[in-house]
């Protein structure tokens, strides 16, 4: 990652003691395993908000400390943010970003965990980068086959599934035993979704070990030599305990997946992301991303009376008050998504303005290409008799509109080198009519359903060249 983030033409701050931050946004190229990213950070802002957060914090301290001396009780602090009820498009963004920028060497590569200080390396040093110990433990996941876990609940999962916390509470149970059963803990990207009749389920991406392990079985009455699969089906039904035996039972047979098919596939940190982006947004599933009903509670609390009533009621059915205060009760299902064990891996360079700018013109034209679009409603006025209604169309979906986003790609470190190439390039010729044009690496230059040969591409000059199109060998870009 470094050593491609390197290649590109960038700029080297003052550092020491003696050093100023400037003023102004500053112009930076990021480089990860699957993400390409321009953006602009100002750092004397950022700088001066931390400040301001901290003289905040203090004055809060001081507040809560005047409220003990005097003995009174320290007042509960207002809720930041609003509650969650469904899954944003800009956590959905974040959700491509982060899992596009983890380094899965833990999850499908081969690693050393240094004995000393227990920091983890690649098994090529001989030597551990923070201590230079040369004692470690070698960590190898690469004969395991990757699976996508799926964890369910019973047909009378509100029983079981009250609340958001519940629900996360059985998740991370179920993490600890896996630590102590398998002797690893659960690495992996997480997803919480929904099903139709409200019931949440979870998805994570792992490679689950190859071993058998002992275990109670309650149907056969005695501990026996299991499977991961069998295993993960036993365990997931007690730490969830349904309080009937019959809806225990069928949820040990039907309560959990591991589907090795759909491991397999996720290959790339580009995949990975699209995947858990798309899984379940496509269509008619875009109820997997609300929160039931039975999650989500608000009442009325009468001035007059201060009785609690339904909120679709008109008045108070005590006093008959019009006048009551709207309160929700409902906590959020929390967090939608994450990853356990996994870390990302970033390669900043500071760049000129000059340089940021081409790099996002260079991938906006390039994003252009795949023709990719998206689907809208919009609103239209029959003109014979003024009523308007919505359909449904398709419109060109855009990146980089201000020069300035991320762009998902298979090989993030090989199409950096590419691109640092004619960045070079740019800034070394004497004119731009003269500039050679970008040569994308094999797999991030070929749109889903981009043209066939002979396409149009884009020089950086404007003009257009007939030129034939990259070999279509595994599709790449943001999605």
């Amino acid at each position: 990652m470094a050593a491609a983030a390197d290649l590109l033409p960038s700029i080297t701050e003052q550092s020491g003691r003696d050093a100023v931050i400037g003023e102004g946004p500053r112009w930076e190229i990021v480089v990860s395993p699957g993400v390409i990213r321009v953006r602009t950070r100002d750092y004397a802002r950022a700088e001066r908000t931390h400040e301001r957060q901290l003289r905040h914090h203090q004055a809060g301290v001081d507040i809560r400390a005047g409220y003990l001396a005097e003995g009174r009780d320290v007042p509960e602090p207002l809720p930041t943010r609003g509650t969650i009820c469904a899954w944003s498009a800009k956590s959905r963004a974040r959700l491509i970003a982060r899992l596009s920028d983890l380094d899965y060497t833990r999850l499908y590569g081969r690693y050393r965990t240094c004995t000393d200080c227990g920091t983890e390396h690649s098994d090529q040093l001989d030597h551990c980068p923070a201590c230079r110990s040369p004692r470690a433990a070698i960590v190898d996941r690469t004969g395991r086959l990757p699976a996508m876990l799926t964890l369910t609940y019973p047909g009378d999962w509100l029983t079981v599934a009250p609340d958001a916390e519940t629900v996360k509470r059985h998740f991370w149970a179920l993490c600890k035993r896996y630590e102590r059963t398998w002797g690893e803990p659960l690495i992996g990207p997480w997803k919480l979704e929904f099903q139709r009749r409200g019931a949440p389920h979870f998805h994570i991406s792992t490679t689950p070990p190859m071993g058998f392990t002992s275990v109670y079985d309650p149907d056969a009455g005695r501990i026996r030599s299991v499977d991961f699969r069998t295993w993960l089906s036993l365990t997931w039904a007690e730490i969830v305990a349904h309080p009937d035996a019959e809806q225990r039972r069928r949820h040990r047979l039907a309560g959990t997946g591991v589907d090795y098919a759909e491991g397999i596939k996720l290959t790339d940190p580009r995949r990975m992301a699209v995947y858990f982006a798309k899984y379940g947004t496509s269509g008619g599933k875009e109820y997997q991303h609300r929160v039931p009903a039975e999650w989500c509670s608000a009442v009325l609390v009468c001035d007059d009376c201060g009785v609690e009533y339904d909120a679709d009621s008109d008045e108070c059915p005590d006093c008959g008050g019009l006048d009551a205060e709207l309160v929700d009760h409902t906590s959020g299902p929390g967090r939608f998504w994450g990853y356990r064990g996994l870390r990302p891996v970033l390669a900043v360079r500071q760049v000129t303005p000059a340089i940021g700018i081409q790099a996002g013109r260079v991938l906006r034209r390039w994003y252009r290409s795949k023709r990719l679009t998206r689907q809208i409603t919009v609103e239209r006025v029959e003109q014979s008799t003024g009523r308007v209604y919505t359909r449904r169309t398709r419109v060109r979906k855009r990146l980089f509109a201000h020069n300035r986003g991320f762009a998902c790609v298979n090989d993030g470190p090989a199409y950096a080198s590419q691109l640092a190439r004619y960045l070079v390039d740019l800034t070394t010729s004497s004119s731009l009519h003269h500039v050679p044009e970008l040569a994308l690496p094999r797999g991030a230059g070929n749109a889903r359903s981009g043209a066939g040969a002979g396409a149009s591409v884009e020089r950086p000059t404007g003009r257009t060249t007939d030129a034939p199109a990259p070999a279509p060998d595994s599709p790449s870009g943001a999605p």
